[in-house]
Formats: structure tokens, sequence, C-alpha cells
């Protein structure tokens, strides 16, 4: 499918906390450069990448379609999302001109801490985008040599924690399940930068593409409700995941999957917990009677938001999906 100039573009995150349902999508310039992400939230669970992942591929969140210019890169800021296609964007390194401590797995996530300079233990966004994938079970072989330095310093670090002061997460009353979900076991303060980003990374390969979403996150922005994972909003919540994105192939962690009555998979949670989220999904993320569509009238979203037109920069709509 040929990318779309009314591809929707989404609130920043002060515009999302006054409205409960997601905006009307507003056209883009076909040479414009942008100083908004594609969308601005949280991505909390597996299932919230999901749904942003999907957005995208029906067009209804641009991704990025090159790699953003330097002026460009002053929209990497708390609660901004991105989503690429490696082979659509010819982007295999994602760059953002900051510095980040080593990774660390969290669920099907990857999450870095922002750092005041590049040191020991610590990388720049120039890293290779393979390294920011979360590591499938297809891919656990290759990966065992570096998977198990990174458990062996998780280790450590998660034992050295223990005896550091959480400045930011005691401040903000935070215990130390809820600390888990928003920084992992990057729990150092004193090694990351004061008030900074969490970087948290999600991949899967679909037809033997690499599909990446790379989010951006303050801990006192997630925990004051100015950042509101997709979830939240039941017109994205409605979507129907696409099954291709439900191969459990695609996890570490596969989710808790249900079959419907139709023969479709349905994310119902992720893999060691029920719901997590404060925002729990009563209805399935594939919809039901209830749910409401995310376009007003059709059903069938690529024939409802029109024509073709020439991609524009640097996001665009995906190209059409191909069926195996």
């Amino acid at each position: 499918m040929a990318p779309r100039s009314d591809a929707p573009k989404y609130p920043s995150s002060s515009s999302q906390s006054q409205s409960p349902t997601a905006p009307t999508p507003t056209p883009n310039n076909n040479n414009q450069t942008h100083h908004e992400p594609p969308w601005s939230g949280w991505i909390e669970t597996t299932g919230d990448a999901l749904i942003i992942l999907e957005a995208a591929r029906r067009g209804l969140i641009p991704r990025v379609t090159r790699r953003l210019v330097d002026s460009e890169r002053k929209m990497i800021t708390s609660g901004s999302v991105f989503v690429f296609d490696e082979e659509e964007s010819g982007i295999r390194r994602w760059t953002d001109g900051l510095f980040w401590s080593a990774s660390r797995i969290l669920g099907n996530f990857l999450l870095y801490r922002e750092t005041d300079k590049r040191g020991a233990g610590h990388k720049s966004s120039r890293s290779d985008a393979a390294a920011e994938e979360a590591p499938a079970p297809a891919a656990a072989a290759a990966a065992a040599s570096s998977s198990s330095s990174a458990a062996d310093s998780s280790k450590a670090g998660d034992a050295h924690s223990l005896s550091r002061p959480r400045a930011e997460t005691s401040r903000l009353g935070i215990d130390r399940q809820r600390e888990r979900s928003l920084v992992g076991s990057l729990t150092n303060d004193d090694k990351f930068k004061p008030g900074g980003m969490v970087k948290k990374t999600f991949s899967l390969t679909i037809n033997g593409v690499p599909q990446h979403l790379i989010s951006y996150y303050k801990v006192e922005d997630v925990e004051a409700g100015r950042l509101r994972p997709p979830s939240s909003y039941p017109e994205l919540a409605a979507l129907d995941i696409s099954a291709d994105f439900l191969d459990k192939v695609n996890f570490r962690n596969p989710p808790k999957l249900e079959v419907g009555w139709d023969g479709k998979p349905r994310y119902r949670g992720e893999a060691d917990e029920l719901e997590t989220s404060p925002h729990a999904l009563t209805a399935a993320l594939g919809g039901g009677a209830s749910a409401l569509p995310l376009l007003s009238e059709p059903t069938d979203v690529g024939a409802s938001l029109g024509g073709r037109s020439k991609r524009f920069e640097p996001y665009g709509s995906p190209a059409k999906v191909k069926r195996r």
C-alpha cells in the first residue's frame, strides 16, 4: 500500500491528559520537517507495543521512513514513540544523539537509561539497531554469548543497586515492583543523568523484515499521569492485532493469547502476570460488539482513508503487508 498524506498525527503528552479519546488525524506535507513524534505516550506492555505496530501497519500512525536529521532530534522527548520498518526506511542503526547505559532485558523489551556522557558500560545511540531487539527464541543461540555477559552484568548491577539510594523512585514513592516495571534492573540512580529519560525498545520480524518501536519517557511523567498507554484509548485498544504480530516466535516471552470464535488469536496479557496495567483491557484488543471503531464508518481502514499520494518525509504509511 502506497503512503498516504492523511496518516494521523497524535498529540503531545500535555494534550493526551485532557481527552479520553484518541485525537482526530491531521494531514502532513510531503517535504515537511517534523517537530513532533508520530505518537506520544507510554508503552507499558507487550500489548501496547503491538497496538502501536498495528496502528502503524494500517497507516493510522505514521512510520519513520528515513533517518532523522539533527533538527528533528529535538522532538525526542519524554513520551516520544517512533516506529520504523528496516526495509522501508533503510535504517539499520537508530540514532538520537543521546548517551545511554548498557541495555537490560525486561520481558519482551530492552531498557536503557540516559547518562550524561559516554563512559565504561555506557553506549551512544549509534549502536546497531539489532542490539535493540528483544531477543526471540529463534535468535537465542546467536545471542547466547552476549546475553550471558549481559546477564552477569545485570546480576552484579542488581546486587550493587541494593546498597545504593534510589533517589528518583524513592522521591516519587514508588515501590520495588512498580520500579521494576519502569526501569527494570537499572536502579542505580547515581550512574544516570538526573531527571533523564528511559529508552524502551521492542522489535519483531514480519516476513523477514525487522519492525522496531523506540519509546522514550521520564519516570515522573508516567507516575504523574502525563503519559498514557495506547491501551487506554478505546479506539486504539479496539484494533484487531494481525496474527503475524502474535506469532510466538516473535517473542522472548510469548504473551497470553486467546483464540476467539472467529478463529483469530487475541492478546490477553503478559506472559508472567495477568493485568499489570491500571488500564485493564476489559475488551479484547481485537474488539467486540461494544468496541469503538477507530474510524467513523468503514471497517476497511485502507479503503476509508482514501487515495494514494507520494511518500512524505520523514514519516510514511507502510507498504502493503505481504500475505503468507
